[in-house]
């Protein structure tokens, strides 16, 4: 009989741990959400606050801030003086538009809805990870320098790449984008500029280039 009672007080004790355990769980789960929750909130204040709140980006990057759940392993936000010492890197003013991006939102991620989007810090060049192109490359008949390329993503789900039009003279600065299919090595589908890709991406959830080829032109798995 002691033995038995000793058996039901010892699976108690474990019960009882087991119990505070997972409530500790729970506890800092609940604890690092509001955290999040509480940094997301100061982002937007943020953004409303900036000089640059009529900006066009300003509401989509305050729509993938409310969304934040949708995104997996975003990096960090870059500060002003950072953004700077990577222009100064690789020679270029990034589009405002993509600072701002940089700024209020972060460094990428793995995935930003279901597109990944490259750290600026990776400066991914697409003539350094496609050695295999020529000097030039064609887009809508007319034929660009590859190392002008920069790449918002090195590679996607279907191989191919969002890159920046870096050598396109815009009067506001912010350069257009073209994705580049692996299945024929040419750029297809430009889009205007950073803000109108976004918008494509916040308003889908989806892939942009899958939104944009709806003909199937490029053959995408």
């Amino acid at each position: 009989m002691k033995i038995g009672i000793l058996a039901i007080v010892f699976f108690a004790s474990l019960i009882i741990r087991f119990l505070h355990l997972e409530n500790k769980k729970k506890s800092n789960e609940i604890k690092t959400k509001m955290l999040e929750r509480a940094k997301i909130a100061k982002r937007i204040q943020a953004i409303n606050k900036s000089s640059h709140n009529k900006h066009k980006i300003s509401r989509l990057l305050i729509k993938m801030l409310e969304e934040f759940q949708f995104h997996d392993d975003v990096q960090p936000t870059l500060t002003e003086t950072e953004i700077i010492e990577i222009e100064k890197q690789i020679n270029l003013t990034l589009p405002l538009s993509y600072k701002l991006f940089l700024k209020y939102f972060g460094d990428g991620g793995t995935w930003i809805y279901t597109n990944s989007i490259d750290s600026i810090r990776n400066r991914s060049w697409l003539s350094d990870y496609r050695n295999e192109l020529n000097e030039k490359i064609e887009l809508d008949n007319k034929e660009i320098k590859v190392d002008s390329l920069l790449c918002l993503m090195s590679e996607d789900s279907n191989g191919g790449a969002w890159c920046w039009l870096t050598s396109e003279d815009t009067k506001d600065g912010e350069w257009p984008l073209a994705y580049y299919s692996l299945s024929d090595k040419k750029l297809h589908f430009k889009v205007e500029n950073f803000a109108e890709w976004l918008k494509i991406l916040t308003n889908s959830k989806g892939e942009v280039i899958r939104e944009l080829d709806l003909d199937y032109q490029l053959g995408l798995g």
